[in-house]
């Protein structure tokens, strides 16, 4: 590395301590203002990095965390970007009106950019939930709204689910190894908390859609969940 040389890109990300759910690149990433190059193991790009976008405070020299989270936008894909901006907002660590002075006028991806910023929520309780919104995005999956509680029809708690349609009673859970080890009485009490809740949820009447992480790779399960949307408000 060069002496001006920054850590930027998914890089930075990963020194700052963000959890990518696809990091779009197996390249090392690093900015520099001379030009842009791409090599088997690194992608440089040619940026002008302010002093005041470079952060001293880690092992490496690496771009801020606003202008790491905007470098992504503008240059990776939704499931990229989207999953990592979520993390940070999630853990009070950017917001939106410090990533988006970081987008310059007429930038290559700069839409793309700025609907990363859209889709990104602070509400999203974990990465994969962010991925899968962008998944709907993807799929023509709309009206999804992110960690609501459901009651029942007389007015019981049922759960505080991780999607739930604005119109139609479908419901979309997304489930990491983590819902399940991580209770405090094991895997095998989580798994029945969750099958009840499941028919709970069944018997008020809504069509819960629970996806493992594969699913989220799968364009028929967004297919089944745009359809059973469709249904019920066309037949309303």
């Amino acid at each position: 590395m060069l002496p001006s040389d920054v850590f930027s890109h998914v890089s930075a990300a990963l020194i700052h301590g963000l959890d990518p759910v696809d990091a779009g690149t197996k390249k090392v990433e690093i900015s520099r203002s001379a030009y842009s190059r791409s090599y088997p193991d690194m992608t440089l790009y040619d940026r002008t990095i302010a002093v005041e976008d470079v952060d001293h405070s880690l092992s490496y020299p690496v771009t801020s965390l606003p202008r790491t989270l905007a470098d992504i936008a503008l240059d990776h894909p939704l499931e990229v970007s989207v999953p990592l901006i979520s993390e940070a907002m999630r853990e009070g660590r950017a917001t939106r009106e410090s990533i988006e002075p970081h987008f310059a006028a007429g930038a290559r991806g700069l839409k793309r950019a700025r609907l990363a910023l859209t889709l990104s929520n602070a509400d999203y309780e974990s990465n994969a939930e962010a991925f899968c919104a962008v998944k709907f995005r993807r799929h023509g999956v709309t009206g999804m709204i992110p960690q609501v509680n459901t009651y029942s029809p007389t007015g019981k708690f049922i759960g505080r689910n991780d999607f739930r349609h604005d119109r139609a009673p479908v419901i979309v859970e997304v489930h990491g190894v983590g819902k399940y080890y991580m209770h405090p009485k094991g895997p095998d009490q989580a798994a029945r908390e969750n099958h009840q809740r499941n028919m709970n949820l069944v018997n008020a009447g809504f069509r819960v859609f629970n996806l493992t992480f594969g699913d989220l790779f799968r364009p028929n399960i967004f297919a089944q969940i745009k359809w059973a949307i469709d249904s019920a408000i066309n037949n309303h």
